[in-house]
């Protein structure tokens, strides 16, 4: 008989593709078929040589169904593919390639990969299924040829990578045929990671499939490899994610960090190497959901350009099988940058500690590679507190002599959050030290039970004075009253006793926009001698929105933190106004009326807004994010008299319930409101005082127009408005997308 499937995948556009020995015509599942945010389309075709294409899954919502095959007795499968993702951390779970497997009868026949890479066939005989796993893994981002072979002669299996012979395993009885569906791309029987994703997806590129009813011998194995070879080639670059194909979503920021696509957490790691600002960020590049952590990476020359680059770090079975978490980076030893990143392993305790990565090309200035160290740096043990509980490294260098410091989060059971300390001389061996700081549960219950990213920054204000900013977010191990959120204390250090020493009691939110800004990160810029901090800017969607949008969470703007008057102060990097396209508003001492008339004629998604009030006892402020008709929209308050300022957003959204965030604010002075406005984005600067971070998803498109909040004879002593630039290159649309 020969060939009995084959999918081509000539199209190179559109929903469809065509089984060419049976004639049908499949229908691709894609998110944006019929997309929410943003143009439909097609999913994503990368051409890879003269008529050939490869088809795009995305991870978590591509996959194709076909009627079930009749295979009896010997079969082969030829596919060819790229990888991007594999599912590391959900246990003995496969990523899917095709699947004709009745689980529930045990019969028919599936080939996928394993955790990290391995290969894996699984065939029914009609009593059990027999699972084929490789010893060797495939390669991420690099195309692919896999074969595998059953002979039902001698019922053997045998697997082929790239043309050699990876494995053969016996079956002992004969397959036997199932008559569920053909699946491509997705499970036939799909675990679920939440109410609204599934796993197990196939993330990459499929270039071809084709499956016939014989075994093939190896040479014939030898030779279609050999032919796939010489007619087309896919590269790393075909197989990342696209940061253009989201560029049209209306609630995508424009100008701030971001991943192509997906899921993204904490960004961190920061560092300076050779005229390259670099900074990391957690990732998932199998769909916009919390899972399978990668660290992706950005480069940048000013901290506001950003570029994405590959993804550095990945899960590795020697050392970091469940995921590679967060952590930061230092300059070692030579001036070699090191990444420090929490490993996982779920099959251990203990199973969170310290990893070490290493750039592969110390003269590549982007460092685009990065070679995971074998052996574990830090492994926690029974005198360290909670069990798994023990993550987010943060390093630095003393600045006198050659000893680096590391701290990390945890906690001690009925004591209170911890944040344990280290020391090394060369960023080998690292002494443990004991508690860096520990907060007294009892007096502090909203700080939780432990600690997650502790960052420590020394201050410093005009007059030379010194103090650190330990920055830490609080976590909670059990369901509690109080919500997760980015804390800080500031005080000294104590080198000799290697403790932190608070300055008061109490510690305080760096945000008012509770839980929006969070997972912080931070060093000394290098340049400038200033201590910079990053955050995740926190979604406020529910899953199924952002399964419909294809991405969650973004990067927060980067923030300069100084002292003044023994005083946390907050400002955003003067670099930013690199991103000042063009100047709408720019009015002094005129009347609140007056402004407004002029703003009336002002709706832009990309936004700077610096006003100074002056000092009044009547509520001032700002509404912004709203339609014409004022339906929906979003409030600024300041109160001077309750010295009280708040984000109200029980209108940002027609048919949603919004709430009110806010803290409180003295002040002596009138209100300066230093405002961004990136899509659904709003970073709140006021006085340098005090940060107010949060989202606004407002349903009408052109809902982007603002007015100022007070009397129409109140004079406002400045304001301008600017309208900002994306840093995203849109080539498909003719260059930078505004």
């Amino acid at each position: 008989m020969g060939l009995i499937y084959h999918l081509p995948f000539v199209e190179g556009e559109g929903h469809q593709t065509k089984e060419s020995v049976r004639g049908h015509v499949l229908d691709i599942d894609y998110v944006f078929k019929e997309a929410k945010y943003k143009k439909s389309r097609s999913p994503r075709w990368v051409n890879v040589g003269g008529s050939a294409y490869a088809l795009d899954f995305d991870g978590y919502s591509t996959f194709m169904k076909d009627e079930p095959l009749e295979i009896e007795g010997s079969f082969t499968i030829f596919v060819q593919i790229a990888a991007r993702c594999f599912e590391a951390c959900h246990g003995n779970v496969s990523t899917t390639i095709i699947d004709q497997l009745d689980r529930a009868e045990c019969r028919g026949m599936a080939l996928g990969l394993f955790r990290h890479g391995e290969v894996l066939v699984e065939v029914g005989d009609g009593e059990q299924i027999v699972k084929f796993q490789t010893e060797s893994s495939i390669r991420l981002y690099q195309q692919t040829f896999l074969a595998a072979v059953y002979n039902e002669t001698d019922r053997t299996i045998r697997l082929y990578i790239d043309g050699e012979t990876a494995g053969l395993k016996s079956c002992g009885r004969p397959v036997r045929t199932s008559a569920v569906p053909l699946s491509i791309g997705r499970n036939n029987t799909p675990f679920q990671i939440s109410d609204t994703f599934t796993g197990g997806m196939f993330a990459g590129l499929i270039r071809e499939l084709q499956i016939f009813d014989e075994a093939l011998s190896m040479k014939e194995v030898e030779k279609e490899y050999r032919r796939t070879v010489d007619e087309e080639r896919i590269t790393p670059d075909d197989v990342d994610l696209d940061e253009r194909l989201l560029l049209d979503d209306v609630h995508r920021p424009h100008y701030h960090a971001i991943p192509p696509q997906h899921w993204m957490n904490e960004p961190h790691a920061p560092f300076y190497y050779k005229g390259i600002y670099h900074l990391f960020y957690q990732k998932n590049a199998g769909g916009p959901y919390f899972s399978n952590l990668h660290w992706g990476h950005w480069t940048s020359e000013d901290m506001v350009y950003w570029k994405n680059e590959p993804t550095a770090l990945f899960p590795k079975k020697e050392v970091s099988p469940s995921g590679v978490w967060s952590g930061s980076a230092a300059i070692g030893p030579d001036g070699v940058p090191l990444l420090f990143y929490t490993f996982a392993d779920f099959n251990e305790k203990f199973n969170q500690g310290v990893a070490v990565a290493r750039p592969k090309d110390v003269t590549d200035t982007s460092l685009v590679q990065w070679e995971m160290d074998e052996e574990r740096a830090i492994v926690q043990t029974e005198k360290q507190g909670i069990a798994s509980e023990f993550r987010d490294p943060f390093v630095w260098k003393d600045d006198r002599e050659e000893l680096w410091y590391l701290i990390i989060g945890g906690g001690i059971e009925h004591k209170g959050p911890t944040t344990w300390i280290y020391t090394s001389a060369d960023c080998e061996s690292w002494k443990f030290k004991g508690e860096f700081y520990t907060a007294d549960t009892r007096e502090h219950p909203y700080l939780g039970s432990n600690v997650e990213l502790p960052v420590l920054l020394p201050l410093h204000d005009r007059e030379g004075n010194k103090k650190y900013l330990y920055l830490f977010m609080s976590y909670f191990r059990e369901a509690s009253p109080y919500q997760a959120d980015t804390y800080y204390f500031l005080g000294d250090f104590d080198k000799e006793n290697l403790r932190f020493i608070p300055d008061t009691k109490e510690p305080q939110l760096l945000d008012y926009g509770r839980f929006k800004f969070s997972g912080p990160s931070g060093f000394v810029d290098p340049v400038h001698q200033r201590s910079i901090v990053f955050s995740i800017l926190q979604g406020d969607r529910t899953e199924e929105e952002e399964y419909s949008a294809g991405w969650a969470h973004n990067a927060g703007l980067p923030v300069e933190v100084f002292m003044e008057n023994g005083a946390l102060r907050v400002k955003p990097l003067e670099e930013l106004s690199r991103l000042r396209e063009k100047i709408l508003i720019e009015e002094t001492n005129q009347p609140v009326g007056t402004l407004n008339e002029k703003l009336a004629f002002v709706n832009h998604k990309q936004l700077e807004i610096i006003v100074e009030f002056e000092p009044v006892d009547s509520p001032v402020g700002l509404e912004i994010k709203k339609d014409e008709n004022r339906q929906e929209y979003t409030t600024l308050w300041y109160d001077r008299e309750k010295a009280w300022v708040s984000l109200d957003r029980t209108k940002s959204r027609l048919g949603a319930v919004g709430d009110v965030q806010g803290g409180p604010l003295h002040l002596n002075e009138g209100l300066r409101v230093h405002l961004y406005i990136d899509h659904s984005t709003i970073e709140c600067y006021l006085n340098n005082k005090r940060m107010l971070t949060s989202r606004a998803y407002p349903v009408g498109r052109d809902s982007d127009y603002l007015s100022l909040i007070g009397g129409d004879d109140l004079r406002v002593k400045s304001m301008k408005v600017y309208q900002l630039k994306s840093i995203w290159n849109d080539e498909e649309n003719g260059g930078l997308c505004t």
